[in-house]
């Protein structure tokens, strides 16, 4: 019995033998089945083109823990810069270190850590910074810097080559690959430790996946994109 043939609201009549009955089991199915003309449209998938996306590898094996630092340069010849450390990286921070200084880019030297200082009063920890290779023409004094300081190994982690969006001890959501190479749905990923450009998966990820590490804001609110 079409709900058109039911005349007055079949949610209003009542008893048992109502010659109207049909008409409210009708109604109530209509709330949970509504009749296809009803029914919307499904949202088609978003589309992401391969040639716009970079894709990672999760790894596992041993990462170099690094720690990024700034500081200045202060000495050009020899030379030398000092960088300023946060109490967690003053407490692993160590005499004869490797590390890695930035002064311009691209051009990184080899340094190694030759004195940390700590000042209880002003409640800073720096490193001094020995540079193995002279400093560019036109190196001065105060030039920031930037370095990597090496301060131990891990063996058997999870990691890969972050994303600019993730941030280290967080969890957030990022695309992974489906089998197919065709299709991406988005996870949820708890993030440890962050080493240079490589960060520690906790949980979400496996070895052998592979993530989409370029920021896609226009797919924001989609679980699942199809790469063309």
């Amino acid at each position: 019995m079409p709900l058109t043939q039911c005349g007055t609201s079949p949610l209003a009549i009542r008893g048992p033998r109502s010659s109207s009955r049909p008409c409210a089991i009708l109604a109530a199915l209509a709330v949970f089945f509504p009749p296809p003309g009803l029914v919307g449209a499904q949202e088609p998938e978003a589309v992401v083109a391969k040639d716009a996306i970079s894709v990672h590898r999760v790894e596992r094996g041993m990462m170099i823990l690094r720690e990024t630092v700034t500081g200045s340069i202060t000495s050009v010849t020899p030379a030398r810069a000092t960088v300023s450390l946060t109490a967690q990286q003053g407490a692993v921070v160590r005499l004869a270190q490797p590390c890695s200084i930035q002064v311009v880019a691209p051009a990184v030297l080899p340094c190694k850590v030759t004195q940390v200082r700590s000042d209880s009063a002003l409640g800073v920890t720096t490193a001094e910074l020995e540079v193995a290779q002279p400093f560019a023409p036109g190196t001065a004094i105060r030039d920031r810097v930037d370095a990597l300081i090496n301060v131990g190994t891990t063996d058997s982690i999870v990691y890969f080559e972050r994303p600019a969006s993730a941030r280290p001890n967080s969890t957030s959501t990022i695309f992974v690959l489906e089998p197919d190479g065709q299709h991406a749905k988005r996870v949820s990923v708890s993030y440890g430790r962050l080493s240079g450009s490589q960060l520690e998966i906790l949980s979400g990820l496996a070895p052998g996946d592979r993530v989409i590490v370029t920021d896609l804001p226009a797919v924001a609110g989609r679980d699942r994109v199809v790469l063309k």
